[in-house]
């Protein structure tokens, strides 16, 4: 039996992608945006290709404010300073998966 793979799309550049191969971003109260690792927090999802120029589109776009349906007396947790945080921290998960990959490709040449 096959299994649905499910599918969203990046609200940076609206390309459709396997939910696996795009960053899910949340909003907390009082915690703002984030990202959201193991994609298990609870509340509503955005998603970002992995791709810096995908979250600054997203982030000039105020496509977030719209996917994460932000309260308007929420906006306020929300700083540019976010947008540094939040590139900063994917560019650490994809370098992280970039290096298990290579770590994954050496394992089996050996």
């Amino acid at each position: 039996m096959r299994r649905n793979i499910p599918i969203r799309t990046c609200i940076g550049c609206r390309k459709k992608g396997t939910k696996n191969s795009l960053i899910r971003f949340t909003f907390a109260l009082g915690k703002g945006i984030q990202l959201d690792r193991r994609q298990v927090l609870p509340g509503r999802g955005a998603y970002v290709c992995r791709d810096l120029t995908c979250l600054e589109k997203a982030w000039k776009k105020k496509a977030f404010v719209r996917a994460l349906r932000i309260p308007p007396a929420q906006l306020k947790d929300i700083s540019p300073d976010d947008v540094n945080r939040l590139k900063e921290e994917m560019e650490v998960l994809i370098s992280g998966e970039e290096e298990r990959s290579k770590e994954g490709d050496l394992n089996e040449q050996a």
